[in-house]
């Protein structure tokens, strides 16, 4: 195969490769060259500066500016080896791919398809040209051995062995792969790395970084991946007492121990001291504990003590209320009237004994929340608790924004009050929708505290002593 023969297959395989980027039907100058392949990013500049008005958009003469394309170039055979048509397609195809790449944004689908496009032509040149070069040079060798006579015929094949190799020395020493890198930032634990940032090597754009705290750091590539790795045999158990220097080590896992068989501490319920609670309000992972799951647990544990409790004083309570009923059936009904007096003074005398007497059970148990307004009670007939609930956030968040802007951690009295409000009025929104009924998972499983180790577990290393076999 030829090499202009060579260009036109190129043509093919370029045309199907750039179906999606779009990269042959890109239009560029076509009187722009450059035959220093390392400047021609800066001579573009250059020369388009020269073209483009001071707004940095606009043309100054459109017509003088003659555009064209790679495949227009491929139908004009245009590329030919004699002409350095390598580097003449590798130049174009750099010069469309560094427009494209500086017109996407970084990291998008179309900047990554672009590069990839101009990695795979640019490689496939480079192993095109490097074919055709040993071709011609072993085709010169069979010629001198044979045919020494054709001298004119040599001096052609040379001058296209010269063109061919000028080409791919262009092109090798100018094409290099980018360096793999990855952000870098220090905490106060241990330092974190993110993954492999995508730039290519054409985009001369900085580097912008998502925070002033963020490094980046070039991925250094592996250089031993070809070296032999250690026989089986190394691995064998060692019988001489001092190991040979020259061997890796044939230990493998030594002094592990495994955690189960430690005595390590079981799972203890949580105790809150003062605030002790049988079901806490979350779990281990966060999960709002079910309401129903709080209630079965404190039936369980203290609701059916004070139910057993209660139980005689609630018989005898029976007894009497059955005995006063039979009482007064069989009393007369002439004696009505006195008996509604004597029923009268004893409800005034029972509701002066309950004023006079206040229960500390009831005042242990008051809770700020408990407390209903007068608007509250309004807005629930009226049916605009909704706009209540949200006029008191409004105003909770106007104190608390005062409060901070204050300096002060504690929330003022007022403040309080509003949140007990609003949280009070959502619960009996939420308990009138029947919130039973939606659909909803919670977590049914108990808080506990595990001991959790990071790490390895520390062991005590032994070394083995051996008895001598011969006492001295």
């Amino acid at each position: 195969m030829s090499a202009n023969e060579l260009l036109e297959n190129l043509q093919v395989i370029l045309k199907a490769a750039s179906t999606k980027c779009f990269v042959i039907d890109e239009k560029f100058p076509s009187k722009f060259t450059e035959n220093d392949p390392s400047k021609i990013y800066e001579s573009y500049v250059n020369f388009m500066r020269e073209k483009v008005g001071d707004d940095g958009v606009t043309i100054k003469d459109e017509g003088s500016l003659e555009l064209t394309t790679i495949s227009q170039k491929f139908d004009e055979q245009a590329y030919k080896v004699e002409k350095h048509g390598f580097y003449g397609l590798y130049h174009d195809i750099t010069l469309v791919c560094l427009n494209l790449i500086h017109f996407y944004s970084p990291g998008s689908r179309f900047y990554q398809m672009v590069d990839k496009f101009y990695r795979f032509a640019t490689e496939l040149i480079l192993r095109e040209c490097y074919k055709i070069g040993v071709q011609l040079t072993s085709e010169e060798d069979k010629i001198e051995k044979e045919i020494q006579e054709e001298e004119i015929k040599d001096e052609d094949q040379n001058e296209l062995n010269e063109a061919i190799s000028l080409d791919f020395i262009k092109i090798s020493t100018s094409y290099k792969l980018p360096a793999v890198q990855t952000y870098h930032i220090k905490t106060k634990d241990q330092d974190l790395f993110s993954s492999i940032i995508f730039k290519s090597v054409l985009d001369r754009r900085p580097q912008e970084l998502p925070n002033s705290h963020f490094e980046i750091n070039n991925v250094i590539p592996q250089t031993n991946l070809f070296e032999e790795a250690p026989r089986l045999g190394f691995l064998a158990a060692n019988t001489s007492n001092v190991p040979d220097p020259t061997l890796p080590p044939t230990e493998m896992m030594s002094h592990f121990l495994h955690p189960n068989w430690y005595a390590l501490p079981t799972t203890k319920w949580l105790n809150y001291g003062d605030y002790n609670s049988w079901a806490p309000p979350f779990d281990e992972s966060g999960t709002v504990m079910d309401s129903k799951m709080r209630g079965k647990i404190w039936l369980e544990k203290i609701g059916y003590n004070e139910i057993i409790g209660k139980q005689p004083t609630t018989k005898e309570g029976e007894t009497m209320e059955e005995t006063t009923v039979k009482d007064e059936e069989s009393k007369p009904a002439a004696n009505s009237d006195a008996d509604s007096a004597k029923v009268q003074e004893t409800n005034e005398n029972e509701t002066n004994d309950d004023k006079s007497t206040i229960k500390l059970e009831n005042i242990f148990k008051w809770q700020p929340g408990n407390y209903i307004e007068k608007d509250e009670i309004e807005s629930s007939k009226n049916g605009t608790i909704d706009k209540l609930i949200h006029d008191s956030i409004v105003k909770l968040h106007k104190l608390r924004k005062d409060r901070v802007l204050k300096k002060v951690s504690k929330p003022t009295i007022d403040e309080s009050k509003l949140y007990f409000k609003a949280k009070r009025l959502m619960r009996e929104v939420i308990i009138n929708k029947q919130v039973s009924k939606l659909p909803m998972q919670h977590a049914k499983y108990m808080p506990v505290l595990q001991s959790n180790y990071n790490g390895s577990i520390p062991i005590v290393k032994s070394q083995p002593i051996r008895k001598r076999k011969y006492k001295k």
